[in-house]
C-alpha cells in the first residue's frame, strides 16, 4: 500500500469518522436537556458496558482479520482470504447472540451492585439486542479494510449514527410525552443502537453484493485451491486477535471503570445525587467531547494497520518506518490543536453546546489528555500491524492496574479531577511504552528538530484563544441570550486560535516538504512559503 493510499483511505474513515462525531455529540446537546446530567449517567453506564461486551464478542478478530486478508492478497492467496473471513463471520453469530443474552441477563445484577444507579438496568437490557449485530458488522468492515477498501466501513457508520441518532432523540421525547418515567426514556435511547445496526448491516451487505464479480474473478485467477481446516483458521485468527482485543479494551475499559467506581468513590463526599449528577457530566459532556480531537487517529489506526502488515509481510522495513512515523506525525499535528482549543474554550463550547458553564474544568482537562490517547492509539495500531499484537495487550494491562489504583487514591483527594488525571497518565504509560517498542523494531522519525516549532504552534493557538475567550466575555453583555453569546466567542476564538496555529506551525518549520506532499494541493500552496516567495519575485519582476 502507497502512502498515498494510506493518505486517501485515511481521508475516506476520517470524514465519517468526523460526521458520526459531529452527530454523536449534536446528540448529546438535546438528549443532555431532554434526560439532564443524571439521566446521562444511566445512559453512559449502559453505553459503556455495552462497548466492553462488544469488543469481548469480536475478540479481537476485525483487527486480525483486516490484517489476515491484507498479507493473504499481497500474497494472491485469495481462496484462503474467502476460507477466513467466512469462518470470522459464522464466529462473530454465535457470538453476537452470546454476549446479548449475557448482557440482558447481568444487567439488573450491574446496575444494582456494581455501577451503583439502579435505573441502568433497563437501559443496558435496551442496548442488548444490538449485540446481535455489531460483532457481524465489525468482521464485514475488518474484511473491506484489509483489502483497502474503506469506504463500506465509513458509509456505514454514518447510516449507523444517522439512525441511531434520530430514535435516541425521537423515542425519549415521545416516551416522556406520553407519561413514562426518565428510567425508561434513558432506555428509549440506549435503543437507538440498535436501530444504528439495521442501518450499518445494510450497507455492508450492498457492498458485499456488489464486489461480488470482483471476488469471484480473484478466485478463478488461483490454482491450486487450497482448503483451511476451521481449526487451522481460528488457531491463527485468535493468536493474533485475542491481545488484539485486550489491547482494544484500553478506552472502552479506562471508561467502564469510571462508571462503574465515580458514583460509589465520589458519594462519601457529596451524596448520591451529586456524584450521579458528576458521572453525568463526565460522560455526557466531558467524553463526548473528549473523543472529537482522536477522529484522525482513529481512521489511521484502521487504514495503517493492514498498511503496515501488507509492507512488513513484504520485508519493506523502510516503507513501514515511514508510513508508520507519517501517522503519528499527522496524527499528533492535526489532532493536537483541536484538543488544545477545546481544552482552552473549554468554558463557551460548554456554554454554546449545553446552556450552562457546569463542568468546565472537567471538560478542559479530559480534553488536554486527549491528545495521548490519540498518539496512544495509533501507536498500537502501528504494533499490530508489526506482528507484536501481545506487547499492547500487556502495555494496556499495566495501564488498567494503574488506572484502578489512582482511582482509588486520587478520587477522595482530588475528586473527579482525580479520576481524570489517572485516565491521562493510563494514555501515557500505554503511548510510552508502545513508543519504546516500536523504536527496538524500526527508527521513528515523529518530528524530530521540529518539534520547538509546533510546541510554539501549541502555545499559540492556546493563548491566543485563552485572550479572545476573556476579551469577548468581558465586552458582550450577560444579557445576550447564552447561545449567541458563547457562539461568539467559540466562533472568534476558532478564527484566531487555527490560524495562528497553522501559521506559526509553517513559519517555524513545524511541517516539512514531506508532510505537505500528502496534503491537497491548494493546501500546498498556501502552506509552502518558498513556493509563495517565488511566485512573489516573479510578480514583482
Amino acid at each position: 500500500m502507497s502512502k498515498n493510499a494510506l493518505i486517501r483511505g485515511t481521508l475516506i474513515l476520517t470524514a465519517a469518522a468526523l460526521v458520526t462525531r459531529v452527530l454523536g455529540v449534536a446528540q448529546r446537546i438535546p438528549l443532555q436537556r431532554i434526560l439532564d446530567d443524571a439521566g446521562m449517567a444511566t445512559y453512559g453506564i449502559a453505553y459503556n458496558i455495552y462497548g466492553i461486551l462488544l469488543i469481548i464478542a469480536t475478540v479481537g478478530i476485525p483487527s486480525a482479520l483486516s490484517k489476515q486478508i491484507a498479507e493473504y492478497h499481497a500474497l494472491g492467496q485469495f481462496h484462503e482470504a474467502r476460507q477466513t473471513y467466512q469462518a470470522s463471520r459464522d464466529f462473530s453469530i454465535v457470538a453476537g447472540v452470546a454476549a446479548a443474552l449475557l448482557l440482558y441477563a447481568i444487567a439488573p445484577y450491574y446496575a444494582m451492585y456494581i455501577s451503583h444507579d439502579p435505573e441502568s438496568a433497563l437501559a443496558i437490557r435496551a442496548i442488548a439486542p444490538a449485540l446481535l449485530l455489531f460483532p457481524l458488522i465489525s468482521i464485514m468492515r475488518g474484511y473491506f479494510q484489509g483489502l483497502q477498501f474503506m469506504s463500506p466501513t465509513g458509509l456505514s457508520q454514518v447510516s449507523e449514527q444517522i439512525l441511531r441518532v434520530g430514535v435516541a432523540l425521537l423515542l425519549p421525547l415521545y416516551l416522556l410525552s406520553a407519561g413514562y418515567s426518565r428510567e425508561v426514556a434513558v432506555a428509549g435511547a440506549s435503543f437507538g443502537a440498535v436501530a444504528g445496526s439495521f442501518g450499518a448491516i445494510a450497507v455492508m451487505i450492498y457492498f458485499f453484493q456488489k464486489t461480488k464479480i470482483k471476488r469471484e474473478e480473484e478466485l478463478a485467477q488461483q490454482e491450486p485451491i487450497s482448503t483451511l481446516s476451521r481449526k487451522q483458521i481460528y488457531k491463527k485468527l485468535l493468536r493474533t486477535a485475542i491481545p488484539i482485543s485486550l489491547a482494544s479494551t484500553a478506552i472502552p475499559f479506562i471508561y467502564f471503570i469510571d462508571s462503574s467506581t465515580v458514583i460509589s468513590l465520589l458519594k462519601p463526599h457529596m451524596g448520591f445525587l451529586e456524584a450521579k449528577n458528576t458521572l453525568g457530566i463526565l460522560t455526557g459532556r466531558a467524553q463526548a467531547l473528549a473523543a472529537i480531537p482522536p477522529i484522525l487517529a482513529i481512521a489511521l489506526s484502521s487504514a495503517v494497520l493492514p498498511a503496515v502488515a501488507s509492507a512488513y509481510s513484504n520485508r519493506n522495513m523502510d516503507q513501514v518506518s515511514q508510513m508508520s512515523s507519517l501517522s503519528l506525525r499527522l496524527t499528533l499535528v492535526t489532532g493536537a490543536p483541536l484538543a488544545l482549543y477545546l481544552t482552552a474554550a473549554a468554558f463557551p463550547v460548554n456554554g454554546l453546546l449545553f446552556g450552562n458553564l457546569e463542568g468546565s474544568w472537567v471538560i478542559a482537562a479530559l480534553c488536554l489528555g486527549s491528545i495521548f490517547q490519540m498518539m496512544m492509539m495509533t501507536s498500537m495500531a502501528i504494533l499490530q500491524g508489526l506482528g507484536k499484537t501481545t506487547l499492547p495487550m500487556w502495555h494496556v494491562f499495566a495501564a488498567i492496574i494503574v488506572k484502578w489504583g489512582l482511582n482509588l487514591a486520587l478520587a477522595p483527594w482530588l475528586g473527579i479531577y482525580g479520576i481524570i488525571l489517572s485516565t491521562t497518565v493510563s494514555f501515557v504509560i500505554i503511548f510510552s511504552l508502545n513508543w519504546m517498542a516500536i523504536q527496538r523494531l524500526v527508527p521513528l522519525k515523529i518530528l524530530s528538530e521540529r518539534w520547538p516549532g509546533f510546541l510554539l504552534s501549541a502555545i499559540g493557538l492556546m493563548v491566543s484563544v485563552g485572550f479572545v475567550h476573556l476579551g469577548l466575555e468581558a465586552w458582550i453583555s450577560s444579557a445576550w441570550p447564552v447561545f449567541v453569546r458563547y457562539g461568539l466567542i467559540c466562533l472568534a476564538a476558532a478564527l484566531v486560535g487555527f490560524p495562528i496555529y497553522f501559521g506559526l506551525l509553517v513559519y517555524k518549520d513545524g511541517i516539512n516538504a514531506e508532510d505537505m506532499a500528502y496534503l491537497p494541493r491548494r493546501l500546498q500552496r498556501i502552506f509552502n512559503k518558498e513556493e509563495r516567495v517565488e511566485k512573489k519575485r516573479a510578480n514583482e519582476l
